[in-house]
């Protein structure tokens, strides 16, 4: 019962029916019913309500899904450490990032880590910043490189980098030679900027409204290739993370612009992980090669 039952548990919490979960885990739905079944038996009380479009959980149910996920955590951390003292480091290593730190960091990160593991694998996912701390605080990835992390109960940040928010012009705009800018002068603008899901457009977003300014963007997209598209084309100008405008050999018609306000020189790449669980050696060791790259990068 305990890992089967319980991994199917978090399926179906997870997927939010019992087909759907039955496809993610590649077995049978009947599999996945018998195994909360069994759960509902040990527990003595439905997990779910049936519902015509799928499951909903009971308030017992959303007790046993928080438990659910933390035993799930220290179980496969405890595998790992097993292994290691095996001597088997054979592990997945999941990591969800946003788009502007994608190229300065991980794979030189990963490819560093796999001299000293080559057993060890990897998953990279893209994702905005807010979905990076969602998927930590859900157990979906092991360690999150956020934008920005806003301080967060569930959330432990184990390294912040320096990444700030600048304005992305062509190296023929006026604005290219400027020390800085203020958001009063770019306000007039052609702009392009990430979509509002995106924790830029977030930090963007409030701090114009707190000075008395509306920003609308000429094009919004939730690609940053797009927005420095748009800037290469001489459409306008952009505002995206300093990493996301390019490296100047890869990047030399962009210029990256500082804006003047504090909040967005302050701005900085996290590497997060769920404070309450107990990291497995072998992600502490990459946190802090992932960490030292990402500094290099910059």
């Amino acid at each position: 019962m305990f890992s089967a039952s319980l991994r199917a548990f978090d399926a179906v919490v997870r997927a939010g029916s019992i087909r759907k979960a039955s496809e993610a885990m590649g077995v049978a739905p009947s599999s996945v019913s018998r195994h909360i079944a069994i759960l509902e038996r040990e527990v003595g009380t439905l997990l779910f309500e049936r519902r015509a479009g799928g499951v909903e959980l009971t308030h017992a149910g959303a007790l046993m899904a928080e438990y659910t996920r933390s035993v799930l955590l220290e179980y496969d951390t405890l595998r790992t450490d097993l292994d290691d003292i095996r001597g088997i480091q054979r592990r997945l290593l999941k990591v969800a990032l946003v788009e502007s730190v994608a190229s300065f960091g991980p794979i030189r990160a990963i490819a560093s880590f796999r001299e000293r593991f080559d057993a060890v694998t990897f998953n990279l996912r893209l994702m905005p910043a807010p979905r990076v701390v969602d998927a930590v605080r859900e157990g979906q990835c092991d360690i999150g490189l956020a934008f920005c992390a806003a301080p967060d109960p569930d959330i432990l940040v184990l390294a912040s980098v320096s990444e700030p928010i600048v304005l992305a012009v062509r190296a023929d705009h006026p604005l290219a030679a400027a020390p800085q800018v203020t958001l009063g002068e770019i306000a007039g603008l052609p702009l392009a900027l990430p979509d509002f899901d995106f924790g830029v457009r977030q930090i963007l977003d409030r701090t114009a409204g707190a000075a008395g300014l509306r920003l609308t963007p000429v094009l919004s997209s939730n690609v940053f290739e797009t927005l420095r598209d748009f800037v290469r084309c001489g459409a306008g100008a952009a505002v995206l993370p300093l990493r996301a405008v390019g490296h100047p050999h890869t990047s030399a018609e962009l210029t990256a612009v500082p804006l003047a306000e504090a909040v967005f020189r302050d701005a900085t790449i996290d590497v997060i992980v769920l404070r309450k669980r107990r990291l497995p050696r072998v992600v502490k060791a990459f946190v802090e090669t992932l960490a030292a790259e990402i500094s290099a990068g910059g």
